[in-house]
């Protein structure tokens, strides 16, 4: 059978390195060691001791046959093992909002900043109504009707139609409102109702 010496020595070590790493903890109050020590890194050190104690107790308990897991002091670990994540979320969720910038605070702190000065006031605001003037200019374009070869074309068959005449369908490149002689001579042709009611007439 295997002795255990060796691993009993290699136990009395480890203690003995703990000992002297716990020193500085143990010698004050640990109230007085958290005062001095920003929230979240209190919280670990609070949640860190707890779960020293319970897992020196937890492995007592094993060491003289006990059902450990079956304890409160398994329940208590596990408790502390749920504050253990609650601070990692706390940690992720503090760096994600340092990182985000908003914007329109920026933005209004720059503008209010600036506001005070003379120069930067005359160009915001002359840079705002070369923009509204461009947005005037832009809407009274598209409310104008500009589509006059349309509006040309329209009279022509309007005309014709009074008159009696066939319309002769036409490319619309051949319909020019620009050419005024285009316009003045309209491509017509008589329908036959219209021949047979001025040949009447003349008969």
């Amino acid at each position: 059978m295997e002795s255990i010496q060796p691993q009993i020595e290699d136990l009395t070590t480890n203690i003995d390195e703990l000992e002297s790493a716990l020193l500085p903890i143990i010698k004050t109050a640990l109230s007085s060691t958290t005062s001095k020590l920003p929230l979240l890194d209190k919280a670990k050190l609070y949640v860190l001791a707890t779960y020293a104690i319970e897992s020196i107790l937890f492995s007592y308990l094993r060491l003289h046959g006990v059902d450990a897991k079956a304890h409160p002091v398994f329940q208590e670990l596990t408790r502390v093992k749920e504050y253990f994540n609650k601070i990692k979320t706390a940690e992720t969720a503090g760096v994600g909002s340092k990182n985000k910038l908003d914007t329109s605070a920026a933005g209004r702190f720059i503008k209010h900043g600036l506001s005070g000065n003379e120069k930067y006031d005359a160009e915001r605001k002359e840079r705002q109504e070369r923009e509204k003037a461009g947005a005037k200019r832009k809407l009274e374009s598209m409310s104008t009707g500009t589509h006059t070869r349309f509006d040309g074309a329209a009279k022509r068959i309007k005309a014709a139609e009074e008159g009696g005449e066939t319309i002769v369908v036409v490319k619309a490149s051949e319909v020019d409102d620009e050419s005024p002689e285009k316009e003045s001579t309209p491509k017509t042709k008589k329908s036959k109702k219209a021949k047979r009611k001025s040949n009447s007439k003349s008969s």
